[in-house]
């Protein structure tokens, strides 16, 4: 019969080695971010302020189950899957906010409308004529499928309470692989869908 101190010890040094190799077999975090569409055919130069509409972008809303650190998947039915290893390198809410400021800025870069980000502070000293406001309502999708972009948006005037007009978009993009990269790729393709659709909002007003 063991010893009760000897058990002790050797269960002791049993436990750490179980943790010790759980520790080596964990895979390394990998960070991803969103990017904005290919700015080519966009008019090149900028349009200064006072020659122009100001078009404020913000605030940009997303549900809280994807505005965290990991990458969140959607299986075929309703399961919401959270990658531990596969995460955003900042805000996912942040990243959306970035990208469509970019992406219409491109867009509207010759049409003599200025594209800045909103803040809260803005709405009592900022010279903006009209300000986008953007609620996601859904964005990821499973791994090697179709990523779905829905999202409201409305159009308001200077005060942030005349509604110009206002919409919502459904956006399918397929992925053209099974990896996560091929996930955020199709994920940036869907912003880019989704604010041409903004740009053609804005242009009819």
């Amino acid at each position: 019969m063991i010893p009760s101190s000897r058990l002790r010890t050797v269960l002791a040094l049993l436990a750490a080695c179980l943790v010790a190799a759980g520790c080596a077999s964990t895979l390394p975090s990998k960070f991803y971010t969103l990017t904005p569409m290919n700015a080519v055919n966009a008019t090149a130069g900028v349009t200064p302020v006072e020659e122009g509409d100001v078009l404020a972008v913000g605030p940009v809303r997303l549900p809280d189950y994807l505005d965290r650190p990991q990458i969140m998947t959607r299986s075929e039915g309703n399961e919401i899957r959270m990658a531990e290893t596969e995460r955003w390198a900042g805000s996912l809410e942040e990243d959306v906010s970035r990208v469509l400021v970019e992406n219409l800025s491109s867009l509207l870069s010759g049409k003599h409308v200025a594209v800045v980000r909103w803040s809260s502070a803005m709405q009592t000293m900022a010279p903006f004529q009209k300000r986008l406001a953007v609620e996601v309502l859904r964005f990821e999708g499973p791994l090697g499928g179709t990523v779905i972009l829905k999202a409201r948006y409305a159009l308001l005037g200077p005060d942030g309470k005349k509604v110009i007009s206002a919409g919502e978009s459904i956006v399918r993009e397929p992925a053209s692989g099974s990896d996560y990269e091929s996930l955020t790729a199709a994920m940036s393709r869907a912003l880019a869908t989704f604010s041409r659709d903004v740009d053609a909002a804005v242009l009819a007003r």
